[in-house]
């Protein structure tokens, strides 16, 4: 072999090597990535229940507050 030879084998070795390196990093990224975005989908969906609690308690409390408006006759 010659040393030019030796020499494109090298720099085909290490560009590689190089992309290889940032394929990792990449796909490391996109999967923490993932898996933060389902812990996010499912904190929302805990939250989306707790204020579907709270709207109808909100909602009986309104109720609750109505009926004693009309029975005092004033608004409190």
């Amino acid at each position: 072999m010659t040393w030019e030879i030796a020499v494109g084998m090298f720099g085909i070795v290490s560009a590689f090597i190089a992309v290889m390196n940032v394929v990792v990093k990449i796909n490391s990224t996109l999967s923490k990535l993932e898996s933060a975005v389902l812990q996010l989908k499912e904190t929302m969906e805990r939250q989306s229940d707790k204020n579907a609690h709270f709207y109808t308690e909100l909602s009986e409390h309104e109720k609750r507050i109505s009926v004693l408006e009309r029975e005092t006759g004033t608004r409190l």
